[in-house]
């Protein structure tokens, strides 16, 4: 059997198939994939510890790609996160855009297909984002003037913010604290009002901006253990991905104990109840959800919506 190059373009190629392949033969064994791909098997297995670290930005468990094939057989337990369409902000479109210049300089003139190929889908690009040398501030400088104003002179702010967790932009009464950065990125500290605990808010993520007539600091009625979502749980399988996923933190000696042992309930918490519920979801049925009951019903409620997308005539074969 003739082995593929193993160029990085050629294995960027190769990584992109698998995914889609994997996804619609879940359980396919390593020689079989090794040689519908045409390579070896030590070359797949490669392949595959490349893939176990890729997924979806976030980069948690609940968005790496959940990859099984110690037992010799290879599945996908997340094809289905994997398939959600995903829009690319601007800066992601720049970087792609970079990319291509890089490599159309890198490839020979007499490979005029993929210089066309190239071409085309830089001005796509160029389209999305315009000039690509006009440097535009993420960050809308009356939003971060007003919220500079509010600090010096101790007053709220009503804040028109999108929650990346919930894809939502809601109305929030805030007290602003202090101006910072994380990981390159500007973020206000502050006292929300509807949240009734402290928030980080991305100023990129703020809409709109107003000050409040009030100077007074919005009290917190709650303490800070009441601010968390908490929830009991049995876990029947997986629980170390099951203690990866929700962040719970064990030592060696009692992962091992926990792996020989079935039935372990356990207390997760989040500031986020929508977070609780997409983990829940993620867990596969491993888990079982024993109080508080409301979450229960919300994660069974949103499972059976799943399950009722089959019954759709467009999934129907």
């Amino acid at each position: 059997m003739a082995k593929q190059a193993t160029s990085p373009i050629a294995k960027t190629a190769r990584l992109l198939d698998l995914v889609p392949f994997i996804s619609t033969h879940q359980g396919i064994a390593i020689k079989d994939l090794a040689k519908e791909f045409a390579v070896s098997t030590e070359e797949l297995l490669d392949d595959l510890n490349t893939l176990w670290m890729c997924g979806l930005p976030g980069y948690t468990p609940l968005e790496l790609i959940d990859l099984s094939f110690e037992s010799g057989y290879v599945s996908i337990r997340n094809a289905e996160i994997l398939q959600k369409v995903r829009l690319l902000t601007k800066e992601e479109l720049v970087v792609i855009a970079i990319g291509l210049d890089f490599l159309k300089e890198s490839l020979s003139k007499d490979r005029e297909d993929l210089l066309l190929a190239i071409g085309s889908l830089q001005g796509k690009i160029k389209s999305l984002i315009g000039d690509i040398a006009q440097v535009t501030p993420t960050v809308d400088s009356s939003h971060r003037a007003i919220i500079l104003r509010a600090l010096k002179e101790r007053r709220n702010l009503e804040i028109e913010y999108h929650s990346l967790i919930r894809d939502q932009i809601t109305t929030r009464a805030i007290t602003p604290l202090e101006l910072g950065e994380d990981r390159g990125v500007e973020v206000l500290l502050a006292y929300c009002n509807s949240a009734k605990g402290f928030r980080t808010f991305r100023l990129d993520n703020v809409k709109k901006a107003e000050l409040l007539d009030s100077s007074e600091v919005i009290s917190n009625s709650k303490k800070d253990s009441e601010e968390l979502f908490r929830a009991k749980c049995r876990v029947d399988a997986r629980l170390r991905t099951t203690f990866e996923r929700f962040r719970l933190e064990t030592d060696l000696a009692t992962a091992a104990t926990l792996s020989s042992r079935k039935g372990i309930t356990v207390e997760v918490t989040s500031f986020s109840q929508d977070w609780l519920v997409r983990n829940f979801m993620s867990t596969l049925a491993n888990t079982e959800i024993t109080e508080p009951a409301e979450l229960a019903k919300t994660v069974g409620a949103k499972a059976q919506a799943t399950l009722e997308l089959y019954k759709n005539p467009h999934f129907s074969s």
